[in-house]
């Protein structure tokens, strides 16, 4: 393998996402490439990148997580491909707002876009991704880019709104608080800055209700353990479900998105397997949560193109 490189791909309103790039050993290529993007980040938390120069920019071995995300850029690069890892906007190094895959279609096109343009990409690039790895990968699919030629998805959602946010007609209220709350920690700096000017509050006030919304996670998590859960913890029974102290001010989209119970244009818009084309291999895990999400998204998409194909194992959600 080549030293990899970090970059930044601007997005069409000028955002600067965060992007690692790990070429293999034969030449300057071109070589087809494999593009993941992950809300998870690739870097240490606020964008920070462990550079070692025999081996150039790594996870942090300190975080699982990251590692598992960029752990198969060497079998990538050993097959001919190119690896590309970029952190999705507001989280981790990436500039702009987090708001939850709204733009990720969008960035899913420029960030293709982009890597098509470079003298290392032959043209042929497939998207890959697990979990809500998986989610941008569908998002970027969506777009019928015509250099994206196939694409892995695994445990993820292929819709916002029929798979996470109101699976069976209701809202899904664990998957959208104790998601967004947990994930707070990876906002980038950028996002940060935009969510204090749209709250009105400064700095010590955006950490003071990081502290509030961390402490409220843990009383939600131990409330799922609870017997019957749910029902006793105030912070769960909580009306309305807008404005939800320290959650709204980290995440003000959060609002946006529980402000849609009924199908419209921003809930189709976020339904991204209505047009995607490419083939795609899809896999599950007979008890995973996205189980019936990867069997709709795989029904739908076969219907429609008859070039997808759809895996089901005996597995938890973090299989490899």
């Amino acid at each position: 393998m080549t030293a990899p490189f970090q970059t930044f791909v601007t997005a069409r309103d000028g955002a600067k996402l965060n992007t690692f790039v790990y070429l293999p050993n034969e030449g300057a290529g071109p070589f087809p490439v494999i593009l993941q993007r992950t809300p998870y980040g690739i870097t240490k938390p606020q964008g920070e990148a462990i550079h070692e120069p025999s081996k150039g920019w790594l996870p942090d071995p300190a975080e699982p997580m990251r590692g598992s995300i960029l752990r198969g850029w060497q079998a990538i690069t050993a097959r001919g491909y190119a690896a590309v890892y970029q952190d999705t906007r507001g989280r981790y190094g990436s500039e702009g707002m987090d708001r939850v895959y709204a733009d990720d279609a969008a960035d899913g096109f420029d960030t293709l876009d982009w890597t098509v343009a470079q003298p290392w990409c032959d043209g042929n690039i497939g998207m890959s991704g697990s979990s809500a790895g998986a989610t941008t990968t569908f998002a970027g699919a969506s777009t019928c880019h015509p250099a994206l030629k196939a694409f892995f998805a695994q445990v993820g959602a292929a819709s916002i709104y029929d798979d996470v946010v109101c699976e069976g007609g209701s809202i899904e209220m664990e998957r959208l608080w104790l998601w967004v709350s947990k994930n707070i920690p990876g906002l980038s700096p950028s996002h940060r800055a935009l969510a204090m000017q749209q709250a009105g509050i400064d700095a010590a006030a955006l950490e003071a209700a990081a502290k509030r919304a961390a402490e409220r996670y843990d009383r939600l998590e131990a409330a799922r353990h609870d017997d019957p859960p749910y029902v006793n913890s105030p912070d769960w029974m909580r009306l309305p479900l807008t404005g939800y102290p320290d959650f709204s001010i980290w995440q003000p989209f959060l609002d946006e998105i529980l402000t849609h119970p009924a199908p419209d244009d921003f809930r189709v818009a976020h339904d991204f397997s209505r047009t995607i084309e490419a083939p795609g291999f899809l896999a599950t895990t007979w008890y995973d949560i996205f189980q019936t999400s990867m069997i709709r998204a795989f029904n739908e998409i076969q219907a429609r193109t008859g070039n997808q194909r759809l895996w089901i194992g005996p597995n938890h959600h973090y299989f490899i």
